[in-house]
């Protein structure tokens, strides 16, 4: 999640914090403030101490997994903690907040905000997505879908972490199924060693000329998260019958998920889980012990050798999962989805004795495009279901690409209502009094061959040749001839435009071309622009 600071507040709560105990850590100082944490990742609690780090006093809202994770994870003092069921609504201020499954993590949770303006008239309705991955199920919460029925939702803070066409993977669902029909294709070779052990206390020995059936047996990992991908354990765990391994530190954050009782996968994956790696073919690794993913896949074929020789229960084979949404984000890594190596032990463990009689283990490594945040149609399903005025990306990686993203989603947006909503502002404004006045005679109509076209559709006037200087310049709607001054006394045109203002130009339906434009025209005065974009249309 960016840390900048729009994506961590609400527009109309002054008191309302969104994962923001880095970007803005000293707002907790005051009581009358709410910190919301969406759920228990790194990238949204960080700036949160630990322990007796954090003395508040603005108390930290969050679902009753989350904060469980909190009290005994982060060690936070529970007189900090205020948890709220899912679909039951509290009031912090102006703002009524709601909780909904937001189909990430365990505890994770959207937030939908109904916010009284100023003289409590009206209200305006926001969603906020935390990290979610987009579900049909969403369509059926109760107050969202209100909402949308009523077109009421203003703004959508919207998880953009996969927010590029390329992002088009499977579908939640599959993965999971494919991954945990993978895991137990795997094992099946081991329940076959373990019955022809049995079975040869009670047949004759192989006669000499008959070769022995060599035996591979296999260690498979899965890469997770601390908090995360619950899932796909749960599905490989049933359909292997196999126990799952996890670390002691594994264990405590899945004993604190156990209240999630509307999931199936959080709520008794810690039945199937073990504190014995020997009791288990199955493994949970930290993600990015099989490998790297930036700048491109790097499997770590060596640590899953040593990981699986460590274990002296006979492997030959290792085979690690790494489920993430960046398993197809480059043809390389597509290409190297599946990579396997033969590692020479020997050389690896350099003199130390060899475990067991193989002197070389079989690494695979494969990449499996599973994400639990939403891919690049899901975003688009979201945003035309939602029919927001706007949208505020919540992860990019500059202005530019902020500006790139809500220019792939204004499409969708209800721009008609953005649009109107401005102009009722500008009307609210004359009926006060304002600074300054629309002289409308400045505002000339297009060519009368031209009035049936829209007006982004015209293209500017051509540019050409005067006697002295040889150009023509546009102002406003009119073309005029310029005054004819030397070069080196004009007056410069300013050419940086600035990107915010350009963004909200866009997500009032506008093109990034047309609206870098209107702006430097009114040398940057977004209201001047806008006003000037409505009266030409």
């Amino acid at each position: 999640m960016n840390q900048l600071e729009k994506c961590h507040y609400i527009e109309g709560c002054s008191d309302v914090f969104i994962d923001a105990f880095r970007a803005f850590k000293h707002k907790t100082i005051d009581s009358r403030n709410a910190f919301i944490l969406t759920h228990y990742h790194a990238d949204h609690w960080c700036g949160l101490p630990r322990g007796k780090g954090y003395t508040g006093p603005a108390k930290i809202h969050c679902t009753p997994a989350t904060a469980k994770l909190l009290k005994e994870i982060h060690q936070i003092n529970d007189s900090f903690i205020v948890q709220h069921e899912y679909e039951v609504t509290w009031t912090h201020g102006r703002a009524e907040i709601t909780f909904y499954d937001a189909n990430h993590c365990p505890g994770a949770a959207l937030l939908f905000c109904k916010v009284a303006t100023e003289n409590a008239s009206s209200f305006v309705y926001h969603l906020h997505t935390g990290d979610m991955r987009f579900h049909q199920k969403f369509k059926s919460y109760p107050l969202i879908k209100e909402a949308v029925e009523k077109k009421q939702l203003d703004i959508l803070y919207l998880d953009t972490t996969y927010a590029k066409p390329k992002h088009t993977f499977l579908p939640q669902d599959e993965a999971i199924h494919k991954i945990a029909s993978e895991v137990k294709e795997l094992l099946s070779s081991n329940d076959e060693i373990v019955s022809e052990k049995k079975q040869s206390f009670f047949q004759p020995k192989a006669k000499s000329h008959e070769t022995p059936k060599a035996t591979e047996r296999t260690l498979v990992l899965l890469s997770c998260y601390s908090i995360g991908k619950e899932k796909v354990l749960w599905h490989s765990a049933v359909q292997s019958n196999q126990l799952v391994y996890v670390n002691k530190s594994k264990h405590k954050m899945l004993e604190c998920i156990e209240c999630s009782s509307h999931i199936e996968e959080a709520n008794g994956i810690i039945n199937r889980c073990t504190l014995n790696k020997q009791d288990s073919d199955l493994h949970v690794i930290q993600m990015g012990t099989a490998g790297s993913l930036h700048p491109y896949f790097q499997p770590n074929f060596e640590e899953c050798a040593l990981y699986a020789h460590r274990m002296n229960k006979g492997y030959s084979k290792v085979v690690a999962f790494i489920p993430t949404g960046w398993a197809e984000s480059s043809n390389y890594n597509k290409k190297n989805a599946r990579s396997a190596k033969a590692v020479n032990l020997k050389e690896l463990i350099k003199g130390s004795k060899i475990n067991g009689n193989h002197d070389v283990m079989q690494v695979e490594v494969r990449l499996c495009a599973y994400s639990e945040h939403s891919t690049y149609n899901e975003l688009r399903d979201c945003v035309e279901f939602m029919k927001p005025k706007r949208i505020i990306p919540t992860v990019f990686s500059g202005e530019k690409d902020y500006i790139a993203i809500q220019k792939r989603f204004c499409d969708l947006l209800d721009s008609q209502r953005a649009k109107q909503a401005f102009i009722s502002k500008l009307a609210g404004a004359f009926t006060i009094g304002v600074k300054r006045k629309v002289d409308a005679s400045s505002v000339t109509e297009p060519n009368q061959e031209r009035k049936n076209l829209a007006w982004k559709d015209i293209p500017l006037p051509p540019r050409k040749k005067s006697p002295i200087e040889g150009s023509f310049k546009r102002t406003d709607c009119k073309v005029t001839k310029k005054i004819q001054v030397p070069r080196q006394l004009r007056a410069p045109r300013p050419m940086i435009v600035d990107d915010w203002k350009v963004a909200q130009l866009v997500n009032m339906g506008f093109t990034s071309t047309v609206a870098a434009d209107s702006l430097i025209s009114k040398n940057n005065n977004l209201e001047m622009a806008i006003e000037w974009l409505l009266l030409r249309k």
